[in-house]
């Protein structure tokens, strides 16, 4: 069996997967919160595991992990004070009876190797939304111009990046090239953005797209238009998703404006990021916020936002855009690594 985890800056998704079929056996959610570190969620995790009445062994296990790996270890990045090293996982694994064989990843190339899975084996309908443009997933086909580049761009805790290189290979495995691209410096792109970034106290000073493209990022978005029309009190305890149902049942004008410039800015971000790694095939949307946002929204920006590069309007134009609505891409990718072994 596979044991898989998708560690995410609040919750982790963990599932064990059967290696012949990858199908998930058994699936968890657990959030960070009520842990003192990782390697006590993964015991309650191999607890819990155990109490089934069919649990074969665990023979590899794969993290993907909201942070830079390095080596052995990573530091996650929305966590103070956690990391991972993956001698202790190891350790943790032959206490509860696992071969500890264990591997760590980024959460973005867990994703990746979701999305490289999903390409191989066949995108379902409902897998997919697209926001701009025709995607066709697969291989080109004879006589069309190969298109290879892919990128994965998810505002979530944070602002994930990274890049995919269909047929690229490095020591037997898919190349998938993670980034600190959401580290990138934000800058305003119209005079309205000028006017409002201008007025705010929370985004002054030298910024990154993760300051505005992340959950965190949509609250202090929300909070500035509440400034601005003087309506109401601060309230920084609002959860990112609620913002997102009040700008689209409750008429919460600054809810509205908050999630259309964040929208706004997500495709200046893409269409950017698509320039930096020269992509020809998608841009794939990835975060637990952005399937709530309604579909015509994103389509209406990204129109006529993200095509709009200096003198590569047409290049990124034909370069489509498409949300992934699957949730078990991650946890799907760390079961598809876990076969190279």
């Amino acid at each position: 069996m596979y044991l898989c985890c998708d560690l995410g800056g609040s919750t982790s998704d963990w599932a064990v997967f059967d290696p012949k079929t990858l199908d998930c056996v058994y699936r968890s959610q657990l959030s960070n919160q009520e842990f003192y570190d990782f390697y006590g969620m993964l015991d309650e995790f191999l607890a819990n595991y155990s109490l089934l009445a069919d649990h074969p062994t665990i023979s590899c296990s794969t993290f993907g992990v909201a942070g830079r790996v390095d080596g052995n270890r990573v530091s996650l990045t929305n966590i103070e004070g956690w990391d991972v090293s993956l001698d202790t996982v190891n350790s943790t694994l032959s206490d509860h009876g696992h071969i500890p064989k264990s591997i760590l990843i980024n959460d973005f190339e867990a994703i990746g190797y979701g999305i490289l899975y999903l390409n191989e084996h066949g995108f379902d309908k409902n897998d997919i939304v697209e926001v701009h443009g025709r995607f066709r997933p697969g291989a080109s086909r004879t006589g069309e111009s190969p298109r290879t580049r892919s990128v994965i761009c998810g505002p979530g805790t944070g602002l994930g990046v990274s890049c995919l290189i269909d047929g690229l290979m490095r020591d037997g495995l898919p190349f998938i090239l993670s980034s600190e691209g959401g580290h990138h410096s934000f800058s305003p792109e119209t005079a309205d953005q000028y006017r409002v970034f201008g007025g705010s106290e929370k985004f002054t000073g030298k910024l990154s797209y993760e300051s505005v493209l992340s959950k965190r990022g949509l609250v202090n978005l929300y909070n500035m238009y509440r400034k601005i029309y003087g309506s109401a009190e601060a309230d920084y305890n609002v959860e990112a998703e609620k913002i997102i149902e009040l700008s689209s049942r409750n008429g919460d004008q600054a809810a509205i404006d908050a999630v259309d410039l964040f929208v706004s800015i997500l495709a200046n971000f893409c269409g950017n990021i698509a320039l930096t790694f020269n992509c020809d095939k998608a841009v794939y949307l990835w975060g637990g916020t952005l399937p709530k946002i309604p579909p015509a929204l994103l389509s209406a920006r990204f129109k006529v936002i993200y095509p709009d590069r200096c003198g590569h309007r047409e290049r990124i134009a034909r370069v489509p855009v498409v949300l992934v609505r699957n949730s078990e891409v991650p946890l799907l990718g760390c079961a598809y690594r876990s076969t190279f072994g």
